[in-house]
C-alpha cells in the first residue's frame, strides 16, 4: 500500500480501510480491515522468561545460566495482537506491569504519545511496548514494520559475529549451579559443543566455525577478559586465520586503562580493525585514546541516550555509536539517532545484548528502515541454542553474515506459546531476577574482581 493510501485509511486511532499488502506476505491479497475496527488496547499480558546461556566471559564476569527477557503481549479490542521483548529482570518486569495501566485504553497507533508517560519507567519499557503496537499495527493493515516507518532500504541487515572467550558448557564449577533447572549435563548432555575458548588459537577457530556455519566477515572480540596482550594476539590470529580479508573489531567493555588502551593500539593499526570499542571508561578517556591513537572509536558505554549528545560534541570521543532500541527509546529513537548522527560526524552499528527471536526481528527491521546504520550489526542470537526460542519454528535464518527481512506482516515472527510457557517456568524455577555475572564467575575463581588492566 503506499504510504499516503495508508495514512489516509486512518483516522483518529481508527483504522477504517486497508489497501494492498506487501506481495510476499499476502500472495497478492488484500486484508478487509472492517469500517469502525478500533485499535485500542484492551489487554497487555508481561510474560518474564529465562532462556539458557552458556558461559560467556566478559569484563562483567562470565554469564550465568540464563539470560533473562521480558515478552509483551498486546490485545485490542477487535481482537488484533501484537508482541514485543525487551531487556529482563524483576526490576523491568515491575516496571512494564506500572506501564500496563498508562497503556491499556489508549490506540496503538497512537504509540508515539506513550513515550511521555512511559520515559519514567525506562527507555527499554517504553521500547518493549512500541515494538508490540508496530507489530499490531502491522499485522492491522497487512504491512510490515519496516514499510509502516517509510520503507525498507535494504532487503536484509548485515551481522557481525559476536565472538566471546568462554568457559565449557559442562565446566565442572558451572554444570553444578543450583540455579539449574532444565535438562543440561556433560558431554553428550552439554548446552552447547564450543567447547573452552580461552587462548588465541582457540577463538581463531570459533571465528573459523562462525564465519563456516553462518557465513560472517565482520568479527568482533569481546576482550577485557584476559590480560590484554594474550587478547591482541587472540585478535591476530582471527586476522591470520582469514589472510587479512575480514573486518575486525576488539571491544574491552572499560576494562583498560588509557595505558594500556593506547599500548594495544599501537598494534592496531597493522589490523583490518572496524573500530575500536570502549576500551576505557568515560567520555573524557575515550576522548583521550582517540586523540592519541587515530583509531575509529566506538561506544555502547559512553554515549547511550540522547542526554549523553551535549557532552560528547565537547569531548569528541567516538566515531561510531551502537544504537539499540531498547536503550534509545524504540525504533522512533534509532531513527531520530540516524539524522542526527551525519552532522554529529558518527556512523551507526547495534549494539546488542542476549535476546530472543522477537528482538532479532525487531533488530532486523531497525537496519532496514536507518539509512544511516552502514555498519554490521551485533547480535547474541547465534549463542542461544536452537530450540530454545520463543518464536514459532527454527531460529531466524543467518546466511552470509545477515539475516532477511521477514516478509509477514507487523515483525514478521509468530510467538509460540509453548516455549514461551516453558520458559516462564524456568524463570519461576531458577530463581534468577537480575544479571550478576560477578557471582557465576566466582564459582570458578572465588577472588575475581572487575580490576583494570
Amino acid at each position: 500500500m503506499d504510504r499516503r493510501d495508508w495514512m489516509a485509511a486512518v483516522s483518529g486511532a481508527a483504522v477504517l480501510s486497508a489497501g494492498a499488502a506487501h506481495p510476499a506476505s499476502c500472495a497478492g491479497q488484500e486484508p478487509k480491515i472492517p469500517r469502525g475496527q478500533s485499535l485500542t488496547i484492551s489487554r497487555i499480558k508481561i510474560t518474564p522468561i529465562a532462556l539458557p546461556d552458556p558461559p560467556l566471559l566478559a569484563a562483567s564476569g562470565c554469564h550465568g545460566p540464563y539470560f533473562l527477557r521480558n515478552i509483551i503481549e498486546i490485545e485490542t479490542a477487535d481482537g488484533i495482537r501484537g508482541v514485543g521483548e525487551t531487556r529482563g529482570g524483576l526490576t523491568r518486569t515491575t516496571a512494564l506491569e506500572r506501564a500496563r495501566t498508562r497503556v491499556v485504553g489508549q490506540s496503538a497507533l497512537s504509540y508515539r504519545s506513550f513515550w511521555k508517560s512511559l520515559r519514567s519507567l525506562g527507555n527499554d519499557v517504553y521500547a518493549g511496548i512500541e515494538l508490540a503496537c508496530l507489530d499490531a499495527i502491522g499485522r492491522a493493515v497487512g504491512l510490515r514494520v519496516c514499510e509502516l516507518l517509510g520503507g525498507p532500504i535494504q532487503e536484509s541487515v548485515e551481522f557481525a559475529s559476536y565472538l566471546f572467550f568462554r568457559f565449557a558448557s559442562d565446566h565442572p564449577q558451572l554444570i553444578n549451579d543450583m540455579r539449574i533447572v532444565d535438562k543440561r549435563g556433560r558431554g553428550d548432555r552439554a548446552l552447547d559443543h564450543w567447547g573452552d575458548v580461552r587462548t588465541p588459537e582457540s577463538m581463531a577457530e570459533l571465528a573459523w566455525n562462525f564465519h563456516k556455519r553462518w557465513g560472517f566477515t565482520c568479527h568482533k572480540l569481546k576482550a577485557g577478559v584476559l590480560p590484554p596482550d594474550l587478547e591482541l594476539a587472540a585478535l591476530q590470529a582471527i586476522n591470520d586465520r582469514f589472510q587479512g580479508k575480514h573486518r575486525l573489531r576488539i571491544d574491552p567493555n572499560g576494562r583498560w586503562t588509557p595505558a594500556t588502551a593506547k599500548r594495544i593500539a599501537k598494534h592496531l593499526t597493522a589490523l583490518p580493525l572496524e573500530y575500536y570499542e570502549d576500551p576505557v571508561l568515560g567520555q573524557q578517556a575515550m576522548s583521550e585514546v582517540r586523540a592519541a591513537t587515530g583509531l575509529t572509536m566506538s561506544t555502547n558505554m559512553c554515549v547511550t541516550r540522547f542526554e549523553h549528545i551535549p557532552e560528547a560534541v565537547k569531548t569528541q570521543p567516538v566515531d561510531v555509536v551502537l544504537c539499540d532500541h531498547h536503550g534509545w527509546g524504540g525504533i522512533s529513537g534509532c531513527q531520530a539517532l540516524g539524522k542526527l548522527a551525519p552532522s554529529l560526524g558518527w556512523q551507526l552499528s547495534q549494539h546488542s545484548n542476549n535476546h530472543a527471536g522477537i528482538t532479532m526481528a525487531g533488530m532486523v527491521h531497525v537496519g532496514a528502515v536507518v539509512p544511516e546504520l552502514t555498519l554490521a550489526s551485533d547480535t547474541h542470537y547465534p549463542w542461544l541454542v536452537a530450540g530454545a526460542d520463543v518464536i514459532q519454528g527454527s531460529n531466524l535464518p543467518i546466511r552470509d553474515g545477515r539475516i532477511a527481512v521477514p516478509v509477514q506482516p507487523g515483525l514478521g515472527v509468530e510467538l509460540d506459546q509453548d516455549q514461551l510457557a516453558r520458559a516462564h517456568e524456568v524463570y519461576r524455577k531458577c530463581g534468577m531476577r537480575g544479571r550478576d555475572d560477578a557471582r557465576t564467575m566466582r564459582r570458578v575463581q572465588p577472588n575475581w574482581s572487575r580490576s583494570l588492566f
